[in-house]
């Protein structure tokens, strides 16, 4: 049975740092904007946290306007990919 990889939370604490100061934002207006403690993203961008949870990696990507493929490494680029409109069914008749 092939393993799955663990998040690298090593590049999840630099990309958000990265991102948090291309921003020009301080930990605190992160924290502000995502509803959680400054300390959490200090432990973050300093590999002290030993796992993070979905829902928080979530609010981080919606907080630094950036894409969680980009903050876990799946990509180098940071910006969200484009929603697809959804379009309005036509009537048949």
């Amino acid at each position: 049975m092939p393993t799955i990889e663990r998040l690298n939370l090593d590049i999840l604490g630099d990309r958000v740092r990265q991102q948090r100061k291309a921003r020009h934002l301080s930990q605190q207006d992160v924290a502000g904007l995502m509803c959680i403690p400054q300390s959490w993203i200090s432990d973050v961008e300093n590999g002290k946290r030993l796992h993070v949870e979905a829902d928080t990696i979530y609010r981080c990507c919606r907080a630094l306007g950036c894409s969680l493929d980009y903050l876990t490494g799946l990509t180098d680029d940071p910006t969200p990919p484009k929603r697809p409109r959804s379009r309005k069914a036509t009537p048949v008749g």
